[in-house]
């Protein structure tokens, strides 16, 4: 039973316990976070884009820099400080530096700022063979930022 002074009826752990040896297996799940927090980022991003639409270009360009600026800090923060992004902690995976410690705001920003190489050429062609043909299943992100993706015990 939810507790009227929680705001979740799980506490939302932060930093977990990465569970070291799971890097293997975890792609379907990175995946599948991926699509979780691309949706959430859409569905926040929805009434940005309506009210751009409805508005003069320079308020437009405002709206948009906020977007962005929200976006940036939805990953960015939230790996800094917990360890994951929404998807991740539904999917049971966090982010840390590859020896274990917490993912710092240098590493989650590096890791995020490459998706730019990761998604290249489309569809994240680069992210998903980096992570199929390294050892610790890093993308090009995770390897620059010194960064795994594993399971949470």
């Amino acid at each position: 039973m939810l507790d009227p002074g929680q705001l979740y009826p799980v506490p939302i752990e932060k930093h977990p316990q990465p569970d070291l040896g799971t890097t293997d297996g975890v792609t379907l799940r990175r995946i599948f976070a991926f699509i979780v927090d691309s949706l959430l980022l859409g569905i926040v991003g929805l009434p940005f884009t309506v009210a751009a639409t409805m508005v003069g270009d320079a308020v437009s360009l405002l709206l948009f820099g906020v977007y962005i600026l929200f976006a940036l800090v939805y990953a960015l923060l939230l790996e800094d400080m917990v360890g994951y992004t929404p998807g991740k902690y539904l999917l049971g995976l966090v982010v840390v530096k590859s020896d274990g410690s917490n993912c710092t705001i240098s590493a989650s920003l590096l890791r995020n700022l490459a998706w730019l190489i990761d998604s290249l050429p489309t569809l994240n062609l680069v992210a998903i063979v980096s992570i199929y043909v390294t050892d610790a299943d890093q993308r090009v992100g995770d390897i620059i930022a010194d960064t795994v993706v594993v399971r949470q015990r």
